[in-house]
């Protein structure tokens, strides 16, 4: 790739980044890099490396591998002397040729199974998120290696590669959040698991809310649990929805309004009451007994924090009620403006 292939080539991942879906993103990417750069399949993704545990990928994409690609990587990480290489030098390009991609069994075994026979790979530290982003291409059987040029020239485009991640990840968000007429909402992009990858300023704050002590990068365990069952949240402070946008889930937080913390029922009878209805009237119309309706009443105002009728029908009118994110139909998008937050800004501790 000489270098203005390679200008050419960023120029298309940045496009790509404005234009693609969130979910097909890093398919279109690897697509727009094969055609300039020769190899056959690749392995893009996230990591983490707990400090008392084994290296976790997260959300990654096998290309032109099959799908459970990374669970064969899994069951044999820890000879993987690939990772522990580019582990060694973040930012630094590796190439393994067939000799050292055969040294240790469990990773020669899988390479094997692919007919891989070298490979380039390298990792991008994001320490904020306390996350790593990693790549590996890879050459078959009958392929020369690759080469000193094409090393140097992957380890000045992974950092473009993450930019652009990052960059399409936020513009979702953007676009999100320019749908939602109520402007509450703070907005991430999480996985399956519940890492947390891209989020816009207001987010930690807003977790911050309901668990005053949590530092990321995962959401809270309560938060992970209802992403498990694809399940809203709703506590004392926060209420969550999630929204499957292909393997990985978006994330809607907002708090919760004083009317959020009535019942259902109670609901029913502010509004009545504010409306002009006394409590017998409206236990009449709710077929409950005018004891129950006033002491949902006295609920109410308790709640509410108020004292009177007026004031009761004041709070009603500014806190209005929750709105639903539409997410539908937004695959396609262009830049907005806002200042959401990604790789390298994300206040987590």
């Amino acid at each position: 790739m000489n270098t203005e292939t390679f200008g050419k080539t960023l120029l298309e991942l940045y496009r790509i980044s404005r234009l693609a879906p969130i979910q097909n993103f890093q398919r279109l990417a690897m697509d727009a890099i094969s055609a300039r750069f020769d190899f056959d399949s690749a392995w893009w993704g996230m990591a983490s490396q707990p400090l008392d545990g084994q290296l976790e990928v997260h959300a990654s994409l096998p290309y032109r591998l099959p799908a459970f690609y990374p669970g064969l990587w899994d069951d044999i990480k820890e000879q993987d002397t690939i990772a522990d290489a580019a582990m060694l030098e973040p930012g630094t390009c590796v190439n393994f040729g067939r000799k050292q991609l055969y040294a240790s069994p469990g990773l020669a075994s899988l390479m094997a199974r692919f007919g891989i026979t070298s490979c380039l790979c390298t990792v991008t530290l994001l320490p904020e998120l306390k996350l790593m982003a990693f790549l590996s291409l890879y050459r078959m059987e009958g392929k020369p290696a690759f080469t000193e040029h094409e090393r140097r020239t992957m380890q000045m485009l992974m950092p473009h590669l993450t930019a652009a991640l990052s960059a399409n990840w936020m513009l979702h968000l953007e676009r999100v959040r320019a749908s939602n007429a109520s402007g509450r909402a703070s907005l991430g992009v999480v996985d399956k698991r519940g890492m947390l990858y891209v989020a816009d300023q207001a987010l930690t704050a807003a977790l911050r809310l309901e668990w005053p002590q949590w530092r990321g990068p995962l959401l809270p365990e309560p938060l992970v649990r209802h992403l498990l069952a694809g399940t809203p949240y709703r506590g004392q402070r926060l209420s969550v929805r999630l929204h499957s946008v292909g393997d990985l889930w978006l994330i809607d937080l907002r708090p919760v309004s004083h009317v959020g913390r009535l019942s259902p029922r109670e609901s029913e009878i502010a509004q009545q009451f504010s409306a002009g209805s006394n409590y017998k009237e409206i236990a009449r119309d709710l077929g409950i007994a005018p004891t129950t309706a006033r002491h949902h009443l006295r609920e109410i105002y308790r709640k509410l924090e108020v004292s009177d009728k007026a004031e009761l029908a004041h709070k009603l009118m500014d806190m209005g009620h929750d709105v639903d994110i539409n997410v539908e139909g937004l695959s396609m998008f262009e830049e907005l403006p806002g200042a959401p937050m990604g790789f390298g800004c994300l206040p987590v501790e």
